[in-house]
């Protein structure tokens, strides 16, 4: 082998072995990131869990006699406004107004 030839695969060696540990470093960098969203996710979903939890608009094929107006009573009941019921539930906002004026403050009914 020529001087050149051992120099040329000196050199290509030596480059594989320092991309190797960029690479090896990027993966590492990227791992910790990836950890770190892991991480944050967990703490929400712990906040999330001891949260007060509302009641959710059951799909409609979870509780036939369920309507939008008892969803609606319900979260009313926890305290969500007009604005926020309409849209959760899909009735309108004077629906929804007149739902919050008959139980928000009677939450025998």
């Amino acid at each position: 082998m020529s001087v050149g030839t051992l120099v040329a695969l000196a050199y290509l060696w030596w480059r594989a072995k320092r991309d190797g540990e960029s690479s090896a470093r990027l993966t590492a960098l990227h791992l910790d990131h990836l950890q770190q969203q892991l991480s944050m996710l967990q703490r929400d979903m712990e906040h999330l869990a001891k949260s007060k939890s509302l009641p959710r608009p059951q799909s409609k094929g979870e509780d036939l006699t369920s309507t939008p107006y008892n969803q609606a009573i319900e979260l009313v009941k926890h305290g969500l406004s007009a604005a926020e019921v309409a849209e959760r539930c899909g009735i309108s906002r004077s629906e929804a107004e007149l739902i919050v004026s008959l139980y928000r403050n009677n939450s025998t009914s």
